[in-house]
């Protein structure tokens, strides 16, 4: 079997395995890229070099899974993913080997595959959640705690983004249908819905061609919001009373100002106002089994 493996050196778990040579040694024919070439080729795939290949494996964190995904799509083929982040919430929530060596050879053997929706906000391809308002704040919290911490430091994050921060004016749209207004603590467009180490927005529905956009709204209490993080880490979040819940192919959320946004774990800042989230025309299959 021919495979593209694309690797990130800069993630969390990188050199822990070298996920190109377990490759070799199961009799796979490999080529390597980095994700930024990755990223590169999504856009104008170059055919001739990659036309023999038969599955993507990408060996990274979260933020690695979804333009490794986007690029799958474009070659038609199926993907494996080596867990190699901090939090590895795409692992986590595909229920993947958390032993890379095991992963590898999941991705190069496996005949069984699940639909998962690529989506892309504002041309950033992404499997897991993107969100606004709170998460930001805590994903820069977290970011010195890692190497100490590890996944824990997301949730240390978010108590301290909590005590920081206040609910901000959004708007939100839903297929062009007008669905919130009013101030919130924190808005996710969710595909898997796997958020933050361990926790879930609690919308499990995946490949179907929507999107989940899960608004905690700015008038919950204190009590309320240590109820929310606990429903968030129990996966039930989308289900708790008064949290506005709404499924689509595109959502577009309009704040006052341009926000810094998580986007499967990696913070960046985009310059617009509307935040413009939509599904791709159809699912990239990954191994499972």
């Amino acid at each position: 079997m021919h495979l593209l493996v694309i690797t990130n050196d800069r993630s969390g778990s990188a050199g822990a395995v070298d996920p190109a040579a377990v490759l070799v040694e199961r009799g796979c024919v490999v080529t390597t890229a980095t994700i930024a070439e990755a990223a590169r080729w999504r856009g104008e795939v170059p055919h001739g070099k990659l036309r023999s290949i038969q599955r993507v494996v990408v060996a990274g964190g979260d933020g690695s899974v979804g333009c490794a995904a986007a690029l799958a799509l474009a070659l038609d083929v199926p993907l494996g993913v080596v867990p190699a982040g901090t939090a590895n919430d795409f692992v986590r929530a595909m229920e993947l080997p958390e032993d890379p060596e095991r992963a590898c050879v999941l991705a190069a053997t496996g005949d069984r595959f699940r639909d998962v929706d690529v989506a892309e906000i504002e041309g950033q391809p992404f499997v897991n959640v993107a969100s606004l308002g709170l998460a930001p704040i805590a994903a820069e919290t977290a970011e010195p705690l890692k190497k100490r911490l590890g996944a824990i430091a997301y949730p240390v994050g978010a108590l301290v983004s909590a005590i920081r921060t206040r609910p901000m004016p959004m708007v939100a749209e839903v297929d062009g249908e007008p669905v919130w207004a009013g101030r919130a603590w924190q808005a996710m467009v969710a595909s898997t819905g796997a958020f933050g180490g361990w926790a879930s927005t609690g919308t499990t529905r995946q490949g179907d061609g929507a999107l989940d956009l899960v608004i905690v709204p700015g008038g919950r209490s204190g009590r309320e919001l240590m109820f929310d993080a606990h429903a968030l880490v129990r996966g039930e979040l989308a289900q708790r009373e008064g949290v506005f819940h709404a499924r689509g192919a595109q959502i577009e959320i309009t704040t006052r100002r341009a926000q810094k946004v998580v986007v499967d774990g990696e913070l960046t800042k985009l310059d617009t106002r509307t935040l413009d989230a939509r599904v791709g025309d159809r699912p990239v299959r990954v191994v499972v089994g």
